[in-house]
């Protein structure tokens, strides 16, 4: 009975590690940005005015904190049916915006969160991820060519 119950449990530590992994990132971007600008005595003005990659990390960061809510929100939802396509979005915008442990993480999550069983009447909130979704894959697309941009 223990084993069963651990079992069930276990996929779900996956989708919370990965909650916990995407909200670091905005976190310790921020770190860094009050590192820096304490180093150089700036503001957060002059400090992404230096040099444009810095409001571009800053976007990036953002791509995390919506992915990490919409994992939350699927979450809480008991959505879990619509959570390997999520997670596909989630690895391919990674991928675009280079953050390659977050890949391999969400790639490990979408594997392990296979077997879990979701709750098909429950579609309250599901077009809101639906939307946050799509105005994720856009943000991502402005990254990636703004990253383009800078490097050519």
């Amino acid at each position: 009975m223990l084993r069963q119950k651990s079992t069930y449990r276990h996929p779900r530590k996956y989708i919370n590690t990965l909650i916990i992994f995407y909200l670091l990132v905005p976190f310790a971007y921020l770190g860094y940005v009050t590192f820096s600008m304490n180093q150089t005595n700036s503001s957060y003005y002059a400090f992404f005015n230096s040099d444009s990659i810095n409001s571009v990390l800053l976007l990036s960061s953002m791509v995390c904190l919506i992915w990490a809510y919409i994992l939350w929100k699927l979450k809480e939802l008991n959505q879990f049916h619509t959570l390997p396509s999520y997670l596909t979005y989630m690895a391919i915008s990674q991928l675009f915006i280079g953050n390659i442990v977050g890949v391999i993480f969400t790639v490990i999550t979408r594997f392990k969160t296979k077997a879990l069983q979701s709750d098909q009447s429950s579609q309250n909130g599901a077009l809101q991820c639906r939307l946050l979704t799509i105005l994720n894959i856009i943000l991502t697309v402005i990254v990636l060519a703004a990253f383009i941009r800078l490097n050519f």
